[in-house]
């Protein structure tokens, strides 16, 4: 064996470069039928380490021996190289001691090669799949004059790629998204292949979909082929007022406006065409540019009465309800008589719709059912919707009583990812339950709840812990109501050590946590055939759940619940018959003459209920004093809602001191406010704490916080639930004493009036500006000002709001073109309609 191939099979690439650097040219013709051998040898072999790294020494040393470019490119060109990028650094400075002309061969003979393979089409068409292909095409290469696209473009030219697959890929990568870079390289391949016609023409639906979400170079370059197209007759109306209504989204001015200039020609072309065009247009009349409004209005002036359709009006009005007096007016003129009563009917706010309640699906049907169902929310991230928690846990509860170990055999391979299974069959230490599940060491969420629940059905978990706990108030940490949800999961776990329970009283039927008294009248009866014990804190949980606003249900569950002879029965009837909680008021106050707190008093309701669930009846107070407890995670909290879907106050006032402070410091916990649209959307009535928690939460630091805390608003508005007036006097006093600041506050009440709550949103700022512009402000307390007015400004002048703010005239009577000063001057205009 020579020292080549041995410096070869050892895998040393640096000595093969020592060694072949001192032989002599016949001296390297001699070592190549060696070489040749070891190459048939290595592709004939399993990959191993050791070929892996003997493969990269093999190329460099073959290259180096081989003395004709044909030799050169078939062996650098043949399959089965292993790790050819360690061997590029080695055998390129020697092909580059070849000759100009060598090199030239070599380059046309590689090329021919890859010309001619089987693998170049699939391998080209593996470029729009493959993740980061934009990126290594554009590496080292002005956009324009890539090598690798003009190539590609090329190839395609002369039929060697099909060229259907080559638009196909360059449209779908598109489409896909991605990075600006992959965007700019496959849009610039896409410029490179110069698509005809025919080829625009059949693929109108990608370019109608990229016009509304692809870069602004490539959504120029749509919009100039779907024009084409519509100048040319070969679009269709209705793709093009499809387009327009997807361009006029979109903040970029030139295309907006070359999108109007557009409609101009086509409807003037044929006026036939106006009512499907000009109604697309008029979604540019609530554009940010005002450019892009003037030219849409003159749009609807110039072509107005070649409408003939009534929808196609109704649609140009609904877009100009929002924008300011003077310029619907002028859409009024342009449409004729009878537009100014349609406008005033369209100028309501446009609020969403509120979710309806959905009624809890039956537990699973089997003990596999409910062991994947668990598996799966034990393995899932983020949330756990109150309706799949509440159903797998009446599932696990029904299907341990009636077969344990069917149910436990079907949970094995749930058990055996879980922190407490450790394999061991013997229960955990009593002394390390605490430290596993109490509020003082780990947030109790939802997933830890389920694991409690199964480390008592696997008997983790002695009866005397369990119990030990439960009668602690379920180890609560005083941060409310997390108490009454965990100790409704220790009951759970001590039952299932001890008695297990036919099923679950307090199982919602609706998933917002809301329980129908006949259903719950019906389990009762059912428990009570079965002779099963009642658990206290599951049914103090199930009366806390059930309906009683609905009067009629309410009187005749209780009637059926009496029948029953039972305590439980009693209790619910009484129960029903004095509306639970109904009555319970709370209160805002202030403190130090500024600062807004909410207070309940004593609930004597649930004076007979477990411990835990008393406190809930405890005097409370909701204010911007942070509670640093452990029940602050957000998959905690959306829970909360549905323990007591009557009374969201009761949540409210809890989240207060959460929510608050997360204004003033760097949050602890994410999502803080993910709970307000839950709480929002509760069947019961909000009043001051949710109020508060939500202005609160509208100046938080997270912009997510914020926008969650936006939908709440939203909500509360489209359910008649919110109080401006009171929401306004939060606000005011809680950006006097700096927890909430304007600039923020702009922005979470800009988003709100963008959605086309201009009404709701102008009702707030008109009552909570006044305390702010009437103080001598600081320029850093006046930081954000400008924005806020803004915000008022606009709305004002969409709703036509006439008017006085108390405040207002001293600023905009102010010298120089400040943002504040000029907008207090737009906003006063506004008020006096001028």
């Amino acid at each position: 064996m020579s020292k080549l191939v041995e410096a070869v099979r050892g895998g040393r690439t640096d000595d093969v470069v020592t060694i072949v650097n001192g032989m002599t040219a016949a001296e390297r013709r001699g070592e190549l039928p060696a070489l040749k051998a070891l190459r048939k040898e290595f592709r004939d072999a399993w990959v191993t380490p050791q070929l892996q790294a003997a493969s990269p020494a093999l190329l460099v040393a073959g290259l180096a021996c081989q003395s004709g470019a044909a030799a050169v490119a078939s062996w650098l060109t043949a399959s089965g190289w292993e790790r050819m990028w360690v061997a590029e650094k080695r055998f390129l400075p020697m092909l580059e001691e070849r000759p100009a002309e060598w090199l030239t061969e070599l380059a046309h003979r590689i090329a021919e090669r890859l010309r001619q393979s089987p693998y170049l089409r699939p391998m080209v068409a593996g470029l729009f799949t493959a993740g980061g292909t934009g990126q290594a095409l554009n590496s080292g290469h002005s956009n324009k004059d890539n090598p690798w696209l003009l190539a590609l473009a090329r190839l395609t030219a002369e039929g060697t790629l099909d060229r259907a697959t080559m638009v196909d890929g360059c449209l779908g990568r598109l489409l896909r998204g991605g990075t600006a870079v992959d965007q700019r390289v496959f849009h610039r391949l896409l410029l490179d292949l110069d698509l005809s016609a025919e080829e625009h023409a059949g693929r109108v639906a990608d370019w109608l979909a990229l016009a509304a979400d692809a870069l602004q170079p490539v959504a120029v370059h749509v919009q100039s082929v779907l024009a084409e197209l519509a100048l040319t007759g070969s679009l269709p109306t209705h793709d093009l007022a499809d387009m327009t209504r997807a361009v006029l989204t979109r903040p970029e001015k030139n295309l907006v406006r070359a999108q109007l200039k557009l409609l101009d020609k086509v409807v003037t072309r044929d006026t036939a065409t106006a009512d499907a065009l000009l109604p697309a247009a008029s979604h540019a009349l609530t554009h940010e540019d005002t450019e892009a409004q003037e030219r849409a209005l003159k749009l609807i002036e110039r072509h107005g009465t070649h409408l003939t359709d009534a929808l196609s009006r109704e649609e140009i009005l609904t877009s100009a309800a929002p924008i300011a007096p003077g310029l619907r007016t002028r859409v009024v003129e342009a449409l004729g008589t009878g537009a100014e009563e349609a406008l005033q009917a369209a100028g309501e706010d446009t609020l969403p719709p509120v979710p309806s309640p959905v009624a809890l699906a039956s537990p699973p049907a089997s003990v596999a059912e409910t062991a994947e169902e668990t598996g799966a929310l034990l393995a899932s991230h983020g949330i756990l919707p109150v309706a799949d928690f509440e159903r797998t846990l009446d599932g696990l509860v029904r299907w341990a009583h009636e077969d344990r170990a069917a149910m436990l055999e079907a949970l094995e391979p749930v058990a055996a990812t879980r922190w407490w299974s450790r394999t061991c069959r013997r229960p955990l230490p009593d002394d390390s339950v605490p430290s596993a599940f109490a509020p003082s060491h780990v947030r109790f969420t939802p997933r830890l709840a389920l694991d409690l629940v199964l480390a008592g059905l696997h008997q983790r978990i002695t009866p005397r812990t369990a119990k030990a706990v439960l009668d602690g108030g379920g180890a609560h940490a005083g941060c409310l109501p997390d108490g009454p949800f965990r100790a409704r999961f220790w009951e759970i776990a001590h039952r299932l050590l001890t008695d297990p329970q036919p099923f679950l009283l307090s199982t919602p039927s609706w998933d917002n946590g809301l329980l129908e008294p006949g259903e719950l009248t019906d389990r009762l009866k059912t428990y009570q055939r079965l002779g099963a014990h009642v658990g206290a804190c599951d049914f103090a949980q199930a009366l806390l759940r059930v309906r009683t606003t609905d009067r009629a249900a309410a009187e005749a569950a209780a009637e059926r619940a009496a029948v029953l002879g039972t305590p439980e029965g009693q209790r619910l009837a009484d129960w029903l018959r004095t509306g639970g909680l109904t009555g319970t008021v709370l209160h805002r106050t202030v403190t130090d003459r500024t600062t807004p707190v909410v207070r309940s008093g004593e609930i004597t309701a649930l004076h007979m209920f477990p411990l835990a669930f008393r406190e809930l009846g405890s005097p409370a107070l909701g204010s911007h004093h942070r509670c640093w407890c452990a029940a602050t995670a957000a998959v905690q909290q959306t829970h909360w809602p549905a323990l007591l879907p009557e009374h969201p106050e009761l949540i409210a006032l809890r989240l207060i001191q959460h929510v608050l402070p997360c204004a003033q410091y760097p949050e602890k916990d994410p999502d803080v406010c993910s709970v307000l649209p839950l709480l929002a959307q509760s069947p019961g009535a909000s009043g001051p704490a949710t109020s508060l928690v939500v202005a609160g939460g509208l100046g938080v630091q997270r912009q997510e916080d914020r926008i969650a805390a936006v939908d709440a608003l939203l909500l509360l508005a489209a359910q008649k639930k919110l109080d401006p007036g009171a929401l306004a006097t939060d606000l005011g006093a809680l950006m006097l004493i700096g927890i909430v600041t304007p600039s923020r506050l702009a922005e979470s009440l800009g988003t709100a009036a963008s959605t086309g709550a201009y009404r709701t949103v102008w009702t707030v700022l008109r009552d909570a500006l006044p305390p702010l512009l009437s103080k001598d402000l600081s320029p850093a307390e006046s930081r954000g000002l400008g924005e806020l007015l803004t915000v008022a400004a606009e709305c004002a002048e969409r709703t036509g709001a006439q008017g006085v703010i108390p405040g207002l005239n001293p600023i905009a009577a102010r010298r120089g073109s400040s943002r504040l000063v000029s907008q207090a001057r737009r906003l006063r205009a506004a008020l006096a309609g001028t």
